[in-house]
């Protein structure tokens, strides 16, 4: 069987090999345009640095029950949780107001996931109540008033977000489902499968959102637009005004 620290080196490599094709297929829009593509395959880069990190045992903390913790994990978590639901929220017009509580609420759910596996009976339930309480306020945030945002821009910007809202949903729940299994959780998975199949849900939320995201340049194209036009919004508030974008036009996705 594969050992744990190789796993996390092949996850690595697979990463570092999205990350690459990610910045060719971004090499490939305009020039005026790239930059703003660029956080994009950022988000697999990251995320195979973690994974090279938890591969050396980089800052490796024991929980009180004696089973490793791998911090580089939790980097990666804090830095493109956030990052991934800002871009959606973006892509369906969310208000500041929207995108700090939005914010706000990923990381103090990655917080209570992470302080979750440090504590004993019976302090660890507020941390596993916290996890369901927080990641519901994130779904509800996703679901409702930021859906309702959406509904006011065009219908390509609808669909990139509704594919974006979706996926992430899907696999925030997974992580949730593989954290309380795992070892550090309730323990009804081993080393190799919850490593395993954390990996792969890692794989999916990465390259299924940067897929969903290059493609839909029509969507993209108009973001991109308001950015340059300087996001003006009516009366001064969060609002942004939607203008197609002045570079060279991309072909629209499929």
């Amino acid at each position: 069987m594969i050992s744990e620290l190789r796993l996390y080196r092949i996850t690595c490599y697979v990463m570092a090999a999205a990350t690459v094709f990610f910045l060719l297929w971004v090499s490939r829009f305009p020039k005026g345009k790239r930059r703003y593509y660029l956080p994009i395959p950022v988000l697999c880069g990251i995320l195979s640095l973690a994974y090279f990190g938890m591969s050396i045992e980089f800052y490796q903390v024991t929980t009180p029950t004696g089973q490793p913790i791998q911090t580089s994990r939790y980097v990666d978590y804090f830095i493109t949780g956030p990052l991934m639901v800002t871009i959606a929220g973006i892509v369906a017009g969310a208000s500041r107001r929207q995108l700090v509580a939005l914010n706000v609420v990923m990381v103090g759910w990655t917080g209570a996931t992470l302080a979750g596996y440090f504590l004993t009976e019976p302090t660890v339930y507020v941390a596993n109540i916290a996890n369901f309480v927080l990641l519901g306020a994130v779904a509800y945030m996703l679901i409702w008033p930021i859906t309702r945002r959406s509904g006011e821009k065009s219908g390509e910007r609808v669909l990139l977000y509704g594919k974006l809202r979706n996926l992430l949903l899907i696999l925030f729940g997974a992580y949730l489902v593989i954290g309380l299994m795992s070892r550090q959780g309730f323990g009804l998975l081993d080393a190799f499968g919850g490593i395993f199949i954390g990996s792969y849900i890692d794989f999916l939320t990465r390259t299924g959102f940067c897929l969903l995201v290059l493609r839909a340049t029509g969507a993209t194209d108009q973001i991109i637009g308001e950015i340059k036009s300087g996001g003006a919004g009516e009366g001064g508030s969060d609002d942004v005004a939607l203008e197609q974008s002045d570079d060279a036009a991309v072909e629209p996705a499929d």
